[in-house]
């Protein structure tokens, strides 16, 4: 189990990665910079600020299941709270896919309604694998 365990932790590491990087052609195709330029310049830089913050996130995020797996599988006290935190704060995103951002964002728009679901399925993955690291720290799952 801790072989497809670490298998999975890498992938997911690698995808946070490609998440992270995937913000700068993400931020053309939603047009960011027109959008910052109608916002105040307090709104822009804190906008501009927290999309930063949100790449380093998922790169230190990324790091620990792409160079260090192990940290996620190891009874630690330290390690099973990684892993019920990272579960915790990817299931809270999937809430907000669901319940934050309004279903008019994406109704009758098929590439919307497309990431819609594929960010859902992203989410649930994520939230799924760190419970199951913890669950697996804690010897319910071996």
């Amino acid at each position: 189990m801790s072989d497809l365990l670490t298998i999975l932790l890498r992938a997911a590491g690698a995808g946070l990665l490609l998440l992270a990087i995937l913000h700068i052609p993400i931020s053309r195709q939603l047009k960011w910079k027109e959008e910052g330029a109608r916002m105040s310049p307090a709104n822009t830089a804190i906008f501009h600020v927290h999309a930063i913050f949100i790449c380093i996130v998922l790169m230190m995020m990324a790091a620990p299941c792409l160079l260090e797996p192990s940290v996620f599988l190891t009874s630690t006290r330290a390690g099973l709270w990684m892993s019920w935190s990272y579960a915790v704060f990817w299931s809270i995103r999937l809430y907000f896919q669901w319940f934050v951002y309004k279903k008019e964002l994406r109704q009758g728009k098929r590439f919307e309604t497309i990431l819609h679901w594929w960010f859902t399925l992203v989410w649930t993955s994520l939230s799924s694998l760190f419970a199951a690291c913890a669950l697996f720290q804690q010897g319910w799952w071996r």
